[in-house]
């Protein structure tokens, strides 16, 4: 058989699958292929010198990380394990499964060989589908292998703790969105030990978010006292395309300003996007992101991390800057300042809350507000519920019915028929209908349980809906609270959102300015945005231009 060809244009990472089983290799890798979600090039070879062969061809592939998978008996005189434990290609696979028939036995059998921990086992083939995983320890040492297959400069972390409790879960999703691989350990303590450049840390004992900034992302800082020529407010791709425009095409100082993760509610859609130039086959909304993070570490535009902007002053005289006041998500609830000669407004949109009672007190105690891919096999074997209509709902239905969530709740507050997804969308979630059940025409009247969220009682029946989570995903609201200044003056519209008009400059048109000078917004935030994400970037580099011409009329 000759190899599966290896498409260079391809950046996923990959996974060798070595079986001599034709059939069953094929099928193997549809179900990988289905289980995460595509997020790996599954490459197949019938015999351990195609796969050699196969691992050869990638050694060049740099970037890319590559696993073995192989099963104990290959044909041609090589038997999986040897294969597995071949020197040659340890720097080629960094991770290597080995398909055993057996595998206490096959386990038995390395516990004396040196190195034997490098080579995790699991068992010939999956007992379960890819949308039902159970407890199969195929699928768990799966994922075990393709972890510790992280390479030795990538930034990674141990999660120690209960994943229900709002403080790991926090953790677990600020690192996630800031592309760090986590690997949650268990347990009752909130504990981190971070792995940078391959070097371990120390252990972080009850970590603040700014204590895992701290210690694992690398951002260009933020200089205090320094008065820059633009702060950007927000950190999604407006954000972020106005910020590189502003640095590397008009040589302006840029600091942005994010409380969480770069890529804003563009990071944590759970959609793969389809319709984003450029690339054709779609692309993951988390690895958008960190190209676009990766954009701003290039021109290095400084960042002042996990602050929340909470006041914005106006200058105190002719040439003076504007002052932001941010605030740190600590327990002293520290606060800084920033000075800039402009401002641009892109923190976009907050998700509101559903209004249920006891909603706020199992704020993530199983009340959640975005449903990431990751959050999928957490509720395997459980019940929960997804409150909303829309596109983000209804992927989420289909993230927690296809990681193996027994039964899922989606609640409208009309009907499904005339529910705002796209029928693409509708279409995926009926095609999981022995798994979800439609609750029409109703709402959440009380969020109830003990420590964590246990039960739901809907306004359509009095009698409660047991579930382990339930996300509310029922849009978003302008995130301008903080602009709502007399003082300030900034005009909002009646839904809150920050107002823009294009001004005159000399002979040059600058869109997207507000009525305070030097003050513009962009993406999701002003009113009349088209919230897609092409149209975010768009107004970015519009922002930047108009701010650039600002500048040059006001120096």
């Amino acid at each position: 058989m000759a190899r599966d060809p290896f498409t260079t244009t391809d950046e996923r990472d990959v996974i060798v699958l070595a079986l001599s089983d034709l059939p069953r290799g094929e099928k193997l890798a549809a179900q990988l292929g289905e289980y995460f979600n595509h997020r790996y090039r599954v490459v197949r070879a019938s015999t351990a010198q195609e796969a050699r062969e196969t691992l050869g061809d990638l050694a060049d592939a740099s970037g890319r990380t590559v696993v073995l998978f192989a099963e104990e008996s290959l044909p041609g005189g090589l038997s999986g394990l040897e294969l597995l434990r071949d020197e040659s290609l340890a720097g080629v696979a960094q991770g290597r499964l080995l398909l055993a028939d057996e595998p206490e036995r096959a386990l038995r059998d390395l516990a004396d060989e040196e190195g034997a921990a490098e080579v995790v086992v699991a068992p010939r083939s999956p007992s379960t589908s890819p949308q039902e995983p159970s407890d199969d320890p195929f699928w768990e040492q799966a994922e075990k292998v393709l972890y510790l297959a992280t390479p030795p400069g990538e930034t990674k972390a141990d999660v120690f703790g209960d994943p229900k409790t709002d403080v790991v879960f926090r953790a677990k999703r600020f690192l996630l969105l800031n592309h760090v691989a986590v690997y949650p350990k268990g347990g009752t303590a909130y504990e981190v030990v971070p792995t940078k450049k391959g070097v371990q840390g120390p252990k972080l004992v009850n970590p603040t978010l700014s204590d895992l900034a701290q210690a694992l992302l690398d951002y260009t800082a933020h200089v205090a006292g320094k008065t820059y020529d633009l702060v950007v407010v927000g950190g999604g791709p407006a954000a972020m395309c106005a910020a590189v425009n502003a640095h590397a095409l008009y040589g302006m100082s840029t600091v942005i300003v994010e409380n969480f993760a770069p890529g804003g509610t563009a990071a944590t859609a759970n959609n793969t996007i389809e319709n984003y130039l450029g690339f054709p086959d779609g692309i993951r909304p988390d690895k958008l992101s960190q190209e676009w993070l990766k954009h701003t570490e290039k021109y290095k535009v400084a960042w002042l991390h996990t602050y929340t902007a909470t006041k914005l002053a106006k200058p105190a005289g002719d040439g003076e800057p504007y002052t932001l006041t941010a605030e740190k998500a600590d327990k002293a609830r520290t606060s800084t300042t920033v000075k800039a000669k402009t401002v641009l407004i892109a923190c976009g949109m907050q998700t509101p809350k559903q209004g249920g009672e006891n909603e706020a007190k199992f704020r993530y105690k199983g009340v959640y507000y975005d449903a990431l891919p990751a959050d999928g096999p957490d509720y395997e074997g459980q019940t929960v519920a997804v409150i909303g209509g829309g596109d983000t709902a209804g992927r989420a239905v289909d993230i927690f019915a296809t990681s193996g969530a027994t039964k899922i709740y989606l609640i409208l507050r009309g009907t499904f028929a005339n529910a705002p997804m796209l029928k693409v969308i509708k279409d995926l979630v009926k095609s999981h209908k022995a798994k979800v059940d439609i609750r029409e025409n109703t709402e959440v009247s009380k969020y109830e349980g003990e420590t964590y969220l246990e039960r739901l009682t809907l306004t359509s029946s009095s009698t409660p809906i047991n579930v382990s989570a339930a996300f509310v995903l029922i849009g978003g609201k302008p995130n301008t609270g903080w602009l709502r200044d007399r003082k300030l003056g900034l005009y909002l519209d009646a839904g809150g959102y920050v107002q823009t008009t294009t001004i005159t400059l000399g002979k040059e048109q600058a869109p997207l300015a507000t009525n305070l000078p030097g003050v513009f917004a962009a993406g999701d935030v002003r009113g009349g945005a088209t919230r897609r994400i092409a149209a975010a970037v768009g107004d970015g580099g519009t922002a930047a231009l108009s701010i650039y011409h600002y500048r040059k009329h006001n120096p």
